[in-house]
């Protein structure tokens, strides 16, 4: 009788003790790994803005904002400029550009432009000029003139002139190089009070002149 001898199947394997029904999970990558790689994204976006950032601090830093001195609004040929007419502006350039400190805004009220100026230009000292001071010996007077007895168009505060008689040109001027000292307007129509500014006794002579009859002014180089 012949006995058979049972053996208990047992699962082969694949020569490194592991059996071929489990799967070899050595092949699959784990868990946390796909999982680190988000701190990483973050930390070299952190380091791209950080680099960012400075580099716009640098940029800030390296161009300096100076004031100055500029118009808020339009200033004509020969107005006086007040504080009103006057603002401070931040200029962020690394190019020298002629301008005046705010400190310095008393050295420009009062005195008057040379030129049309629009609202925004920066006042320096070439943009103004003082209006002319009296000294011994000197007078102003006043003519209200009618357009034609006076140099249409760039007339204004600072300008020569001689005054002349019309009809007298013979005779001559009857004040030479006489500077404009202010201009007004009369109510419209180009009718002016022009204010000159000469010697005393040259004064007395227009006023006289324009009593007795129109004179006119002839514009002359200074």
């Amino acid at each position: 009788m012949s006995t058979r001898t049972d053996t208990a199947a047992t699962p082969s394997t694949n020569g490194r003790g592991r059996t071929d029904d489990v799967r070899d999970m050595s092949l699959q990558p784990p868990p946390s790994a796909r999982r680190v790689r988000i701190p990483e994204l973050l930390i070299g976006a952190a380091i791209v803005v950080g680099f960012a950032l400075a580099a716009v601090l640098w940029h800030s830093n390296s161009t300096q904002r100076e004031p100055a001195l500029a118009l808020a609004a339009d200033v004509a040929r020969g107005d006086a400029i007040s504080a009103s007419d006057l603002e401070v502006v931040y200029l962020g350039t690394d190019d020298p550009i002629a301008r005046l400190a705010p400190s310095e805004s008393v050295d420009v009220i009062g005195r008057v432009a040379v030129a049309d100026l629009q609202a925004g230009t920066l006042i320096t000292s070439a943009n103004v000029l003082d209006l002319p001071a009296l000294a011994p010996g000197d007078g102003v007077v006043g003519l209200a003139l009618d357009p034609g007895q006076y140099p249409a168009g760039r007339l204004s505060p600072g300008d020569v002139v001689n005054v002349v008689v019309p009809g007298d040109a013979e005779d001559g001027p009857i004040a030479e190089s006489a500077v404009v000292f202010a201009i007004e307007e009369l109510g419209g129509q180009g009718r002016r009070f022009i204010s000159l500014q000469t010697s005393e006794e040259a004064a007395n002579r227009i006023a006289s002149a324009a009593e007795a009859g129109p004179v006119r002014l002839v514009l002359v180089a200074a």
